[in-house]
């Protein structure tokens, strides 16, 4: 095993541990809580009786008035038999045999299994079609057969089986029916045990290898991994890159991110813990190590458009292979601010930014930038993908060994593919 495989797999060998632990109120209930608390059902009655319950709240019919069944009425109130009658109401399925059911803009039916809603982006496996994400405005109604968990901005999470109909979601619980407006949906999940459904991801490799008057060997290993749950967030990035030339190495870098959220409110989370770990031969740098929390800020959150934005303290370590003044290792207080930017230009093309800035003293470097730029392009839609990257790596104040001298700017185009699941 070469020393690429080597470092990768030491590396995502780091991160494998921490993968395996881890509108309008309702008129019957007023919600006051300043946090997103958990509410739990006091009735007593069991999901097979609360599915119950909302299938009788399915079958109740509006009591129309005969302005609403007809299209025209004379001044003396008598139907005009010239126009045509239309009913107000309309084919509605009532979830059943284990399957929820959405219904698209065009008045299509769907049934399947709720897997999420994010962004305002529904994954649904249907059984027709698959795994497919629906943006909500394209939807009019959702009607889930299981309880699922629904996180109320600034309010609750509140279990129960969910109706949403013309920019409304209704939560039918045991105890109580909870009513918003869609604008404070965070998220809407099945219960804890569908682990599978809280993970998002994609790895993409890239390797080029040149033959000729120049032998040159070029490898690069990407992934991202998402956990999300109505309450918090856990985030793995990982980046590996190796290059030699006539056999001799001209770049090696490794870095892992691992950060974990917890959502107070729709735009506010807080940070309680991350960590960066970095090596990078050529920068002279053996390992490093930042570790700290901050608090986030999300400035856009549509299905289009995902922007955060986090600040906070971080403790700095770091080991040199060699340093001329002879301090190997130096430990510095820092401040972090970053930055994670998501836009999708149409359904097949989505531009990523990631930044990061760190300031610390002189002697661990006085501050470094790191700059992300991908754009991800799919092959098979949310399957297969290529993707572009350019990558920026700034440090104020390298340090030198007795052979050379780091230069502060590294830049680096990478051109790959891979997978999402």
């Amino acid at each position: 095993m070469n020393s690429t495989a080597r470092s990768s797999l030491f590396w995502l060998a780091l991160a494998l541990p921490l993968l395996a632990q881890n509108g309008t109120h309702d008129t019957n209930q007023t919600l006051t809580n300043d946090a997103p608390v958990v509410i739990e059902d006091t009735s007593g009655l069991s999901e097979k009786e609360i599915r119950k319950k909302a299938h009788e709240a399915d079958k109740t019919k509006p009591n129309l008035k005969i302005k609403e069944v007809v299209e025209s009425i004379d001044e003396n109130t008598t139907v005009n038999v010239t126009k045509p009658i239309e009913k107000k109401t309309a084919f509605s399925p009532t979830p059943k045999n284990g399957f929820d059911w959405i219904q698209t803009k065009y008045g299509d039916w769907l049934v399947g299994h709720i897997r999420s809603l994010y962004d305002d982006e529904l994954e649904f496996d249907s059984k027709e079609f698959g795994i497919y994400t629906f943006k909500l405005k394209d939807l009019t109604q959702i009607k889930s057969y299981s309880l699922m968990e629904v996180n109320i901005d600034n309010v609750a999470i509140i279990k129960g089986i969910v109706r949403y109909k013309e920019g409304t979601i209704t939560i039918i619980g045991g105890d109580h029916t909870y009513t918003f407006d869609k604008k404070l949906i965070i998220s809407i999940t099945p219960p804890g045990d569908h682990e599978r459904n809280k993970w998002t991801g994609d790895i993409s490799f890239n390797i080029d290898i040149r033959q000729g008057n120049i032998k040159q060997q070029d490898f690069s290993l990407k992934t991202a991994l998402q956990r999300r749950t109505p309450k918090n967030r856990f985030l793995l990035d990982y980046l590996g890159r190796y290059t030699t030339v006539n056999g001799e190495r001209s770049a090696q870098d490794n870095r892992l991110n691992l950060k974990y959220d917890i959502f107070y409110a729709k735009k506010f989370f807080f940070t309680p813990a991350q960590a960066e770990l970095y090596e990078n031969y050529f920068q002279n740098i053996k390992f490093q190590s930042t570790l700290g929390m901050g608090l986030g800020y999300t400035l856009f959150d549509t299905s289009a458009i995902s922007w955060d934005i986090s600040i906070g303290p971080a403790y700095l370590h770091t080991r040199y292979y060699q340093r001329t003044d002879g301090k190997n290792t130096q430990n510095s207080l820092s401040f972090e601010a970053s930055s994670k930017y998501k836009y999708k230009i149409n359904p097949l093309n989505t531009l990523k930014t990631s930044y990061r800035f760190t300031l610390m003293k002189k002697e661990a470097g006085r501050f470094k930038h790191h700059l992300d730029i991908t754009l991800e392009s799919d092959i098979v839609k949310e399957r297969i993908f290529v993707d572009t990257s350019f990558l920026w790596d700034y440090l104020q104040n390298p340090q030198p060994t007795d052979n050379y001298m780091p230069l502060k700017n590294d830049y680096q185009l990478l051109l790959g593919g891979g997978v999402k699941f």
